[in-house]
């Protein structure tokens, strides 16, 4: 495999069909993947109508989703429709592994998605992927190498199990202390969300073309996972320096104000930690919520359970296939609001279950490390 070896020339790579969404259904037809569903492995969407073989996916395929946050995931949801904005990669080159794709393609993918400018949403195509360069490693070391990061990556999944079973202790604890805030059983006072803050909801900064001021920003990714990740962060070009109302701190919590994906439009986390110096972008809401009337723990659990999320899903308006929330819907979000000494009682249970969680993080840069280290010749 020489240096200037592309990976367009070593693979296939499957587009998916714009479906008509007229023949979209919920119980009739063949299983449709859109980009929703290839992190999360299944989707319940159908398409009642005829179509090609070529788009039919099946369990292992490759597949990457090219809206928004561009990922690489095995698909185990049975077959399926390959959908528009969603594509399937498959080596078609003995000198490329497909074991080393799966685990050298995503931190690829990360790397043009942070370089990729955006307005709304970002959106990956076919020629960046064909245009990403191989390094220079034969099939049997690639093979070696795939085989180490298998086994690293099988730890990473039980730690990974570990801590969902322990965010699902939360989940029911949260519902069992407060009971369903969709029925609000022990009549809490319902208040808009807007009225809990501090000061009023306000919009980020996002870089500009035209930029020359030099300054760290978040990317969506730091709030759409299941945790505020503060390593989610860019370079980036504004217009004027970065006032302290623009950086990231840890008394605000921020949401999610426009995606390609429903499921993550209006998610929310507060910051772990204040980053002077690094921006919020304007794809973020931020809100400054009155301690003296919400804990944390009990803001960011009721935020991101069913209640809220279909509030905002309801308040969410499409523009050109991105969801978006407004602070004007966000603010109007009702919230069940219990004593404070309740939600402190939540708050000690939360902490205890983190320090744990913390226990179990430990190595989490090992995968990350063994990647960085194969895939420059060093492993």
């Amino acid at each position: 495999m020489s240096e200037s070896c592309l990976l367009g020339d070593m693979l296939d790579i499957t587009s998916g069909f714009a479906f008509s969404s007229k023949q979209f259904s919920e119980t009739n037809g063949m299983p449709l993947i859109r980009i929703r569903d290839v992190t999360r492995g299944e989707t319940k969407l159908k398409f009642d109508g005829a179509y090609d073989q070529r788009f039919v996916v099946n369990n292992d395929d490759l597949l990457v989703s090219m809206d928004g946050e561009f990922k690489l995931a095995e698909w185990k949801g049975g077959p399926a429709l390959l959908n528009q904005r969603v594509c399937r990669v498959e080596p078609k080159d003995s000198r490329l592994d497909r074991r080393f794709l799966r685990h050298f393609l995503p931190k690829k993918l990360k790397e043009i998605e942070d370089r990729t400018p955006f307005v709304t949403v970002k959106h990956l195509s076919v020629k960046s992927i064909r245009a990403i360069e191989v390094p220079d490693i034969n099939p049997s070391e690639q093979r070696r190498i795939a085989a180490i990061l298998d086994k690293a990556d099988a730890i990473r999944r039980k730690r990974e199990r570990a801590l969902t079973l322990a965010d699902d202790f939360l989940k029911s604890t949260f519902l069992e202390m407060f009971g369903d805030p969709s029925e609000n059983p022990k009549n809490y006072p319902v208040e808009n969300f807007a009225s809990i803050l501090s000061i009023p909801l306000r919009n980020g900064i996002s870089p500009s073309s035209r930029g020359t001021v030099l300054a760290r920003v978040l990317t969506l990714s730091a709030i759409t996972g299941d945790h505020f990740d503060e390593k989610q962060e860019k370079e980036g070009k504004f217009l004027v320096p970065i006032s302290a109302k623009d950086t990231v701190n840890d008394s605000d919590f921020y949401i999610c104000r426009g995606n390609g994906s429903p499921d993550l439009i209006g998610k929310g986390y507060y910051a772990t930690q204040t980053i002077p110096g690094t921006a919020f972008p304007d794809t973020m809401i931020a809100a400054k919520p009155n301690p003296t009337k919400v804990t944390r723990a009990f803001l960011e659990g009721i935020w991101n359970s069913p209640f809220v999320r279909n509030q905002i899903l309801e308040a969410a308006r499409t523009t050109n296939g991105t969801f978006k929330i407004n602070q004007t819907a966000a603010g109007a979000i009702k919230i069940p609001v219990p004593p404070m000494e309740a939600q402190k009682r939540f708050q000690t249970i939360l902490d205890r279950v983190r320090q744990s969680n913390e226990k179990l993080k430990f190595g989490d840069d090992l995968f990350p490390s063994l990647s960085q280290r194969a895939f420059n010749g060093d492993l």
